[in-house]
């Protein structure tokens, strides 16, 4: 797979980025000739960094196993994005299609490290205090899944204590088949609470507490 940014969207892409706020550092993850995507990853995520003073991008090589790197990167290729805080916004997978929007947005989202969220589901996220991990499938011709990747990540940045993991379903079809994904977006909290489809805020907050044994009530 080449991967290509037209001018048009070359364009629109400077000026997106051009009003990042923070400088936001991405971690890549890749490994040898077994990664099918890798080297398609790094090239556009070195495209994307290469419009913006403010991205950084720091190389990692593979096999990552959780415990043996600082981020439990498991996978490759894998994106981890950080803002002025290490937040827990991964992306696993070639960020392509409709995930490269996701993409994106998540680059200007820990930027800003802030929230577009209504101020009650905000302070219902914050509230969290104990550890959550939610997974999200995705594929490149799902036009909802990135406002399920954003309200993911928006909740990581909102709370260091959930972690936000996207996978680019075609890419780990293991995945697919333990997590029983037969349509996308997909979420699986905590590796038993799930939501089928886009998911308003609301009902993604109730099904957190969920999943931690409490509420937001």
């Amino acid at each position: 797979m080449v991967v290509e940014i037209d001018e048009p969207t070359r364009q629109q892409l400077l000026h997106i980025l051009g009003g990042l706020d923070q400088e936001v550092t991405i971690h890549l993850f890749t490994e040898g000739t077994e990664c099918l995507f890798c080297n398609d990853t790094s090239d556009l995520v070195n495209k994307v960094s290469a419009l913006s003073e403010k991205i950084r991008v720091v190389p990692h090589q593979g096999p990552q196993k959780k415990g043996k790197n600082p981020f439990g990167v498991q996978r490759t290729p894998a994106i981890v994005m950080h803002g002025a805080k290490e937040y827990k916004v991964k992306f696993y997978g070639i960020p392509v299609g409709h995930e490269f929007g996701a993409f994106v947005t998540g680059i200007v989202d820990v930027s800003t490290g802030a929230s577009a969220l209504a101020p009650d589901i905000a302070e219902d996220i914050k509230a969290i205090a104990k550890p959550i991990n939610v997974k999200v499938f995705t594929t490149p011709q799902c036009p909802y899944c990135p406002q399920m990747v954003r309200l993911t990540w928006q909740a990581a940045i909102l709370n260091p204590l959930i972690e936000g993991e996207v996978y680019e379903s075609l890419e780990f079809q293991d995945l697919v088949t333990r997590y029983e994904v037969f349509g996308t977006p997909k979420t699986v909290i905590n590796e038993k609470f799930v939501l089928e489809g886009l998911a308003p805020p609301g009902m993604f907050v109730d099904k957190l507490y969920e999943a931690i044994g409490g509420s937001t009530a």
